[in-house]
């Protein structure tokens, strides 16, 4: 791993060392933070695991060769992106490692990612109208009408409960969202 320069002048006030800390770990994306410093930390015990001293290209590419047993090609780029984060932040500049993005690349070449079976307009329609109208139903209905109108993030319609709604009989109003109201106009039975 490489010093900082900074630390080798003992001339640098010790408050803008503290400030360049701060911000420095303030770099990785603060919804995925947890994701990123785990992807880390897993390379950092194989390191310790197979007594590798450096951030060396031969170690990244042993490291990678290692998971592409385990993993498929799509999950190696995130992994490599994770990694190239949070090395940085450690002073550690991966991105100029040809080697280890050509072994990337042609890892990929010639996947088939699988294709995510999708509902037909049909099958939405069937199940809208021939499903039960019971809680279970009800709700699944209720988050498929969400998904396809796009009214609601994944995140929205994860977190959302029954109280977030207000049945007035005619109309359903959602609340407690990026936007303050979503309001429908549903046929209530």
């Amino acid at each position: 791993m490489e010093m900082d320069s900074d630390a080798n002048f003992s001339c640098t006030p010790e408050e803008i060392v503290n400030a360049a800390g701060i911000a420095t770990s303030n770099l990785l994306p603060e919804k995925s933070k947890d994701q990123y410093l785990k992807e880390y930390d897993l390379f950092m015990k194989w390191r310790t695991e197979k007594h590798v001293g450096s951030f060396s290209e031969r170690a990244l590419l042993c490291y990678f060769e290692e998971k592409s047993k385990q993993w498929k090609p799509p999950t190696l780029w995130p992994t490599y992106s994770k990694l190239k984060a949070t090395l940085l932040i450690n002073n550690v500049n991966i991105r100029k490692y040809s080697k280890l993005i050509a072994y990337l690349k042609n890892k990929s070449v010639g996947h088939k990612p699988k294709k995510s079976r999708t509902f037909s307009r049909d099958e939405i329609y069937k199940f809208l109208h021939n499903a039960p109208d019971e809680l279970q139903f009800l709700m699944h209905k209720l988050a498929l009408i969400f998904g396809i109108a796009g009214a609601l993030r994944r995140e929205e319609l994860y977190k959302m409960t029954v109280e977030d709604m207000n049945d007035t009989g005619h109309v359903l109003i959602i609340t407690k969202f990026r936007i303050q109201k979503h309001i429908f106009n549903v046929d209530l039975p």
